[in-house]
């Protein structure tokens, strides 16, 4: 978990890296630096129903988070994306978010250090939810980047800037767009606009930063594969020094691989990490990828990448009805740790033996 040291600053998630292109071997903990990245942190009606308490009328999505926790609060930072305004009451789920407030709480005490806002869902509910957004973020010491009140808020956070064992880290976000529900001035979203990304690319070289990584809200929803677009955008995301990108939207996890960049440098590209959390249940949305990536402090590159397949359970566990984040490896190594009924057993095996199909020349998280 990241023991802030603001600048500006940065957090993401990546593809493995096969062993010949990373150059060298892991290294020790005093010289490696870990990021976490997960997926779309969706809040779906049925979802606040579930983390709601009738008896103290209050809600609690700790036990969503109860199985990952370890992964995520092992990493020196960690990253996710907040799709839904926590705009306040009424709640509200598809098509126009609201959460309840409880839901940064849960992600905090998981772990999580930034939280991404640049996507299609951020103005749901308008000026009032994404600058309440901003304010319950900023309450409980959450970074983030991808959304502003207004430029001068954008001009001092952006890019975001963090600096952890002498590493000095730029986080990028951007959106292909916001549900054609128009950003009302002075409110800022960072779309997807390459001469402005070049601008930010440059100031984040100006902060001096070590390393960049862009994560972008892009591509089509449900395709398993990157589209065209996504490639030739990452393209020049790579051609302009970034050095990892890790995607969203699609709302399933997507192909990975690596390209090089400048001196044939490895670059790490996670076109989509699919849903962190959701109450989506088709086949291939029921579940995500946490990315890990693995920074070298003394020569401050992305030595290795690699990926955990989380399955989104719907259900009963532990005596408590929630959804459930388990992660794939840990329910085939102790099943009887998750108690899940045929059905829900074979979903799992589903999504897990697909998302490795498609992410067959990447590394496993151990």
């Amino acid at each position: 978990m990241l023991r802030i040291i603001i600048l500006s600053a940065v957090f993401f998630s990546a593809c493995t890296m096969k062993q010949e292109a990373a150059g060298c071997s892991v290294v020790e903990n005093d010289t490696i630096l870990s990021l976490i990245f997960a997926g779309d942190i969706m809040g779906h009606s049925p979802q606040f129903q579930a983390a709601y308490d009738s008896k103290t009328k209050t809600y609690n999505y700790d036990d969503c988070f109860k199985h990952v926790r370890k992964y995520i609060d092992s990493a020196d930072i960690a990253v996710a994306n907040l799709e839904v305004p926590i705009a306040g009451t009424p709640y509200s789920g598809y098509p126009h978010f609201s959460s309840p407030d409880a839901l940064l709480d849960a992600l905090k005490n998981a772990g999580y250090d930034v939280l991404l806002t640049a996507n299609n869902h951020v103005v749901d509910r308008g000026t009032k939810g994404l600058e309440r957004t901003i304010r319950q973020l900023q309450q409980r010491n959450l970074l983030h980047a991808g959304s502003y009140s207004d430029k001068a808020q954008r001009d001092s956070l952006y890019p975001l800037m963090i600096e952890r064992k002498g590493v000095r880290l730029a986080l990028l976000n951007c959106t292909y767009g916001t549900n054609d529900i128009p950003v009302t001035s002075p409110n800022i979203v960072n779309l997807i606009d390459t001469s402005l990304i070049k601008q930010d690319i440059q100031k984040a070289n100006d902060l001096g930063a070590d390393l960049k990584i862009m994560t972008v809200h892009w591509g089509e929803e449900y395709q398993l594969k990157a589209n065209s677009e996504q490639e030739e955008l990452m393209d020049f995301f790579i051609r302009n020094g970034i050095n990892a990108v890790i995607g969203a939207h699609p709302h399933v996890v997507q192909n990975a691989e690596i390209r090089y960049g400048e001196d044939s440098i490895p670059v790490p590209v996670y076109y989509s990490l699919g849903n962190a959390v959701s109450n989506q249940r088709k086949p291939n949305t029921n579940g995500g990828i946490m990315v890990k990536l693995t920074v070298n402090t003394r020569t401050k590159r992305i030595e290795q990448s690699s990926y955990l397949p989380v399955y989104v359970h719907k259900g009963v566990l532990d005596n408590i009805y929630q959804y459930h984040l388990i992660p794939t490896p840990a329910y085939d190594r102790q099943p009887t740790e998750f108690i899940l009924n045929k059905t829900d057993s074979m979903a799992l095996r589903l999504f897990d033996r697909e998302t490795r199909k498609r992410l067959d020349n990447c590394r496993l998280m151990e």
